[in-house]
């Protein structure tokens, strides 16, 4: 082995980038590690284009081909000794030789199947947000070898001075007399179609930023779902109404939002628990735009898109919605009325989230620091 320990973080999607920084950051300050990016060739070419931009302004090499397939045989070529995924579902034999060490930093906590779903053989370790999801992983028969380390996309909200929250506010010409609402739709189930431009009315007394997932900015469509309408309801509310505010693709990261807002709405996403890290209420969608495989048989859904167990625990800690005429109710309750003990209660955040101290990159860099060693 060389005086270098390389090491490449493969963005496959934008949205993968967020839970890789902390650690891209921190290995960067020390000399021992050699590092690397890059991006599918097989996404949008809007996505790529912002991706790869973002990706060359970050400390480390660049490495990117015309193609797919070309891009795996350079990376190959690397012979690297870790090669770090944001999922892993394409195949990682093609990107790496039998030396590399290969794990996952998985790019969200939400209430999907897919988090123990997407399990490829190849991975050899895999970094874990909390004890609860340790325990699930291995419920769903993941052998992977699995690090407790916390999440490490969190740690900017627990070190000082980290996001610069004076500057979003100025950027987002944020009315400082009012509340901020955060909402963070996902592409599938969302509730903006069933919400549409009333969402303007019921949110008229405060600052509402809204984030949509990344899928949105960048797809037509995800499978059967049409989601151009999503794309052009959320854009006609930032140009109706002063108080709302459309987070451009460029400002892919969602945690410094979480900041400088009072309140998130979501449906079934992973933002649930990363707003829960930071002790701040959730109002939950449960009015969604489904398709109709999913309007006819139900199971599908859950079987697909959502665990019935998790959805079910999130009633325990967030408000629930259901309906959007019951939104306008639920603000003024979480504002005026708002019982911190709803988000301590049954510890689901001790649960969910280990060790929220800022320093889950650093227990990660350890670990892998301790494998050539």
């Amino acid at each position: 082995m060389s005086n270098f320990i390389s090491i490449l973080f493969d963005s496959y999607h934008l949205y993968h980038l967020p839970q890789f920084e902390p650690l891209i950051y921190l290995l960067s300050k020390d000399n021992r590690f050699d590092i690397y990016h890059s991006t599918s060739r097989d996404i949008k070419k809007e996505e790529f284009t912002v991706c790869s931009e973002i990706l060359k302004s970050l400390p480390g090499t660049y490495v990117q081909a015309e193609t797919e397939f070309k891009r795996a045989e350079l990376i190959k070529t690397l012979n690297l000794d870790i090669f770090i995924c944001g999922w892993s579902r394409y195949d990682l034999d093609d990107f790496v030789g039998k030396k590399t060490l290969v794990g996952m930093i998985y790019h969200g906590i939400g209430i999907k199947p897919s988090y123990w779903l997407d399990n490829h053989k190849r991975l050899d370790f895999r970094f874990v947000e909390g004890e609860y999801r340790i325990k699930q992983l291995k419920k769903n028969n993941v052998r992977t070898k699995l690090h407790l380390t916390g999440f490490i996309k969190l740690d900017p909200l627990f070190q000082k001075d980290k996001i610069k929250t004076q500057d979003l506010i100025k950027k987002f010409e944020l009315d400082p007399s009012k509340k901020t609402i955060l909402f963070a739709p996902t592409f599938y189930p969302s509730s903006v179609e069933p919400l549409g431009m009333d969402i303007g009315k019921y949110t008229e007394k405060y600052n509402l930023l809204i984030k949509p997932h990344l899928w949105t900015y960048f797809l037509n469509k995800f499978g059967e779902v049409d989601l151009r309408p999503q794309i052009k309801i959320l854009k006609a509310l930032a140009k109706n109404y002063s108080h709302i505010h459309l987070i451009p693709k460029e400002y892919y990261n969602i945690i410094p939002f979480y900041k400088i807002s009072d309140l998130l709405l979501t449906e079934a996403s992973s933002t649930i628990y990363e707003m829960l890290a930071y002790n701040k209420p959730v109002i939950v969608n449960k009015f969604f735009n489904l398709k109709l495989s999913h309007k006819i048989f139900r199971k599908r859904l859950y079987k697909k898109r959502l665990d019935r167990q998790m959805e079910a625990d999130i009633n325990k800690f967030c408000y629930v919605a259901e309906k959007p005429i019951d939104l306008p109710v639920l603000f003024k309750t979480v504002f005026e009325n708002d019982d911190k003990k709803l988000f301590i209660k049954n510890g689901y955040q001790e649960k969910m989230l280990y060790k929220l101290d800022g320093k889950s990159a650093n227990r990660a860099k350890e670990l892998l620091l301790s494998k050539f060693t």
